[in-house]
């Protein structure tokens, strides 16, 4: 076990020194950030007969989760050599295409309809650990997607929190930071994973695993009218704040972090600020730099007409999804190709390789 990850008051170090360390740029501290990319489905799987085909490589024509999770690691070097230190993945993935049939049917869980852990998902992670640890990497690991544990009673859902961390405790990597639930809110049928109680399963689960570092997420911030925004009870409990960027243009990220920083919660006691899903969109990216805030890269890529319709700065309908393994876009819908091989793509990590002295 190489690299472990700790919070000293705004800042994030790794191994006992705070990460970039001294580098500044445009005038800027890089000094403390996490600069990430959300790549939820690095351990994919989809177990329903009737959408797992869809997942096929265009150069076999079936669906490997085995390959997936390989290729991503294989990727992971070349991403640190850009200056990516983390990236979010999930036990429960994210959304891979939200046409309604598709959507409403797949099964990407880690965990079975009771609570426990599967085995080959556990593998996919330790070996996802494992090679971020080996490459000085964190790792923002979320429990929950609402499109699955929708499934789970709330017994379920608490077996599962507990197996999940307990994973990762017996594991020994100590490279992660935890991510309760992707986008807490109304979606979820789980009163402590909507908004207003979220803090209620962070305070339990911290009681029960005071070593990790926790923090939880809900969808683009609307600092104007306080929607999706976190509570002061969620900043308080938490050990860093989690914030999305989805929907926003550069003001709208810059409206949301101000509006945390002016919480009296944070103010008592301030601590690491992160985007961890916004979209492919640079000029987020600096604003959330200048502001001194971890900024993530979300990238849905193409998967035809019923696909996501995206954001302020990409559509994901325009295109069909690419038919050669070379040419696929995205992060989010498989198959995906994880290396640096579309324009939007490149853009992002040369920028952040340019903030962060890696170009």
């Amino acid at each position: 076990m190489n690299t472990i990850v700790n919070i000293v008051g705004p800042d994030f170090y790794l191994n006992g020194a705070p990460t970039y360390a001294g580098r500044t740029f445009e005038g800027k501290r890089v000094e403390g950030l996490l600069f990430n990319v959300r790549a939820v489905q690095a351990t994919f799987d989809d177990e329903h007969p009737a959408t797992r085909q869809l997942w096929a490589y265009p150069d076999t024509n079936r669906w490997d989760p085995q390959r997936n999770t390989d290729d991503f690691c294989a990727a992971l070097p070349a991403w640190k050599a850009k200056g990516v230190l983390a990236f979010t993945v999930n036990f429960q993935g994210g959304g891979p295409l939200y046409s309604p049939p598709v959507y409403g049917q797949y099964q990407n869980n880690a965990y079975t309809l009771d609570g426990k852990l599967k085995p080959a998902y556990a593998r996919r992670m330790t070996q996802v650990l494992e090679t971020a640890d080996s490459l000085g990497m964190v790792v923002i690991v979320g429990l929950f997607y609402w499109k699955q544990v929708e499934k789970m009673e709330n017994a379920a859902m608490w077996q599962a929190a507990r197996n999940g961390l307990a994973f990762l405790r017996l594991s020994g990597f100590r490279n992660f930071l935890i991510e309760i639930a992707n986008e807490n809110g109304q979606a979820y049928p789980h009163r402590e994973l909507q908004q207003k109680d979220a803090h209620v399963i962070i305070d339990q689960l911290r009681a029960e695993f005071p070593e990790m570092l926790f923090s939880t997420s809900f969808p683009g911030m609307e600092a104007g009218t306080g929607c999706n925004m976190p509570t002061p009870a969620l900043v308080a409990a938490s050990d860093y704040v989690l914030l999305h960027g989805n929907e926003c243009l550069p003001e709208g990220v810059a409206a949301g972090i101000n509006f945390v920083r002016a919480m009296p919660a944070y103010q008592k006691c301030p601590k690491p600020i992160i985007i961890n899903e916004d979209s492919p969109g640079i000029p987020n990216l600096n604003q959330a730099f200048a502001m001194g805030v971890s900024w993530g890269y979300y990238d849905q890529g193409y998967g035809g007409a019923d696909a996501y319709g995206g954001d302020r700065y990409m559509d994901y309908r325009s295109k069909p999804r690419e038919r050669q393994y070379s040419d696929l876009s995205g992060f989010q819908t498989p198959p995906v190709n994880w290396g640096i091989n579309t324009e939007e793509k490149i853009a992002f990590f040369e920028r952040v390789a340019e903030i962060t002295g890696c170009a």
